[in-house]
């Protein structure tokens, strides 16, 4: 057998082997999401709403559960919702999985949002988060998870 050959092949089962355990670990991390997914977990939201009422600041920890063997991150898209349409842009933001890290957001109210708050009145906004978790800087969408929503009253 030639040098050539000999190295195509330790080279091939090589690939193969590394293949191997990224298969394991993608297989480990979706077993992960389905058995710690009550593991993701958001904190009760901060609000800082500004002199004039126009805006609010949205703060919360989000907690996320440690998937597979490999270290990976996790891409969070939120999406806020007032009476099941969209209210503002929807958020991203990418945290490392297995740790705990705050998230803040900020959107601006609308005029009659600004009149029921100004009179002592509240809107309840409720929080769609999806889950992606990246590996290797690419995403696997097809193992992303959508949270149960929840439901926030801002006074």
């Amino acid at each position: 057998m030639g040098k050539g050959l000999t190295a195509f092949l330790i080279i091939f089962f090589v690939i193969l082997a590394i293949g191997g355990v990224i298969g394991v670990d993608i297989y480990m991390s979706y077993k992960d999401v389905e058995t710690n997914f009550d593991q993701f977990t958001v904190s009760a939201p901060t609000f800082d709403i500004s002199t004039d009422n126009t805006t609010i600041t949205v703060t919360a920890t989000v907690g996320t559960p440690k998937l597979g063997y490999i270290p990976k991150s996790i891409r969070l898209d939120i999406q806020l919702k007032k009476s099941g349409t969209n209210y503002g842009d929807l958020q991203q933001i990418t945290i490392k999985l297995g740790e705990s890290a705050p998230v803040e957001f900020v959107f601006v109210l609308t005029t009659d949002d600004v009149t029921l708050i100004s009179s002592g009145g509240s809107i309840t906004i409720s929080i769609e988060i999806s889950a992606v978790p990246i590996y290797f800087g690419i995403p696997l969408s097809f193992i992303a998870q959508d949270l149960p929503p929840q439901d926030i009253i801002i006074p």
